[in-house]
């Protein structure tokens, strides 16, 4: 797994705008003229009518503007760096130097979701942010992504759990509490990194709230033995622990709408 699954390397690039509604829009420009999507002026509609409803700016100079569609069967990622401040209303009030565009198949949430992860755990390291600033050119941009972005999978497998009798209690669960549970994993890993506002609190309190009850207990043992509590399955194996997965029960997560388990390590699974 590498950044290329999410990022190509033409979806990098340095903007030229300096308001937020502005570099929104160069973006999705920029995307219509790679023919990646068919009309920027609807899915800049569609981005700035999500945006209305909660601020993207996620803290540390990222902001990760994004919609959900049936319109498009492939998620579709930009990067941009801005070499100058945006201020977009972030959680900790630190200007956004840096954003990802996302047009996002209503199917690929999780996928999405997963790929937040991995650029949240890039930007919360003030080394990895400071070499990503200094970039001049977008080569160095991207290959910077992408180192980090190999760290970020290899660090999945440093530490695994088998207990069975917790994956079995999670036979039946709906798949969308996967989704919730990347949701509440972001929001702990922003309030460990010292964002402690009430916004940020009760969010968390409010995602707590609506998720099912033995995933959440799961997800949570697994935080308190400092697990990262997912993994992506890449074709037969747990990107996790590297391990096969046996060829029937490959073709019952495939055909399950549950969630899933890697039945080595004990990881959620996310299927892309």
């Amino acid at each position: 797994m590498n950044i290329e699954t999410f990022i190509p390397k033409d979806h990098v690039l340095f903007t030229r705008a300096h308001e937020k509604q502005l570099v929104i829009k160069e973006l999705l420009i920029y995307l219509e003229k790679l023919k990646d999507i068919d009309d920027a002026s609807r899915y800049y509609a569609q981005v700035m009518h999500r945006e209305s409803l909660d601020n993207t700016g996620i803290g540390k100079g990222l902001a990760i503007p994004h919609v959900r569609t049936d319109s498009v069967h492939e998620l579709i990622t930009i990067f941009a760096l801005s070499r100058e401040d945006i201020q977009y209303h972030s959680y900790d009030n630190i200007p956004v130097r840096f954003i990802m565009l996302s047009i996002v198949p209503t199917e690929m949430s999780t996928k999405y979701l997963y790929m937040v992860g991995m650029v949240s755990w890039i930007f919360s390291d003030d080394k990895r942010r400071k070499a990503l600033a200094e970039s001049t050119a977008k080569t160095q941009a991207y290959g910077i992504l992408k180192k980090n972005a190999q760290l970020y999978f290899a660090n999945l497998t440093k530490k695994d759990i088998t207990d069975t009798d917790a994956i079995d209690n999670l036979s039946g669960i709906p798949s969308h509490n996967l989704d919730l549970l990347i949701r509440l994993d972001r929001l702990n890993q922003l309030l460990e990194e010292g964002e402690s506002s009430e916004q940020l609190k009760k969010k968390i309190d409010e995602l707590r709230i609506i998720i099912d009850h033995k995933s959440l207990s799961y997800y949570d043992r697994m935080r308190k033995k400092s697990l990262n509590p997912f993994a992506i399955l890449d074709r037969k194996s747990c990107s996790g622990c590297h391990m096969d997965l046996a060829p029937y029960y490959m073709a019952q997560i495939r055909e399950s709408k549950n969630i899933a388990v890697c039945n080595h390590c004990g990881r959620f699974l996310i299927v892309i």
